[in-house]
């Protein structure tokens, strides 16, 4: 890749994951090396499983059930932080190698705001980017200020959810939502 530049995709609109997965197939199409980490999320939904079988593409699962992290006591909270710390770490690691021409980090933003993880980690990852790598973060926004991700990046695309069937009950549909 030439240069490398930061996506952000964010808001409370559907659309933030297929839209970094669409990405993964596009630089995969070129040829291009990708990595893969879906913050807050089991590794069950219906891109994974695609995206697993790209050539050049590296995916970093969490492993077991992942629940909604403010429906937890304080005490699993720290569990599962742990958890996604260490994959976390992992995923830093492999990014500042250079070797990845794109690396998705899926949900970053929840785990941003949620205190999964320092914040100043995820700014390093930003300010320090390897040159040729592109970065893709995408997450909700609730109602927290992600002026300093915002200002990071070089794209900035919000998802505006005006209707959506959740908001009537509807839960997530197997191939469409996961």
């Amino acid at each position: 890749m030439e240069k490398g530049c930061i996506q952000l995709y964010y808001g409370d609109g559907k659309g933030k994951t297929t839209a970094a997965m669409g990405q993964i197939v596009r630089c995969v199409g070129h040829g291009f090396k990708v990595l893969v980490y879906q913050f807050l999320k089991e590794p069950t939904s219906g891109e994974v499983s695609v995206i697993k079988a790209l050539p050049g593409v590296e995916y970093i699962a969490n492993e077991g059930q992942i629940p909604f992290l403010f429906n937890l006591t304080p005490e699993q909270q720290e569990y599962y932080r742990e958890i996604f710390l260490k994959k976390f770490y992992e995923v830093k690691e492999k990014y500042f190698t250079g070797e990845y021409d794109l690396v998705v980090l899926d949900e970053v933003i929840d785990a941003y705001q949620l205190g999964t993880l320092p914040k100043e980690e995820l700014h390093e990852m930003m300010d320090k980017k390897p040159e040729h790598t592109e970065l893709v973060i995408t997450g909700h926004q609730y109602g927290m200020s992600i002026d300093d991700l915002i200002e990071r990046a070089d794209y900035v695309t919000k998802f505006v959810k005006e209707k959506h069937p959740f908001d009537l009950g509807m839960p997530c549909r197997t191939g469409i939502e996961e």
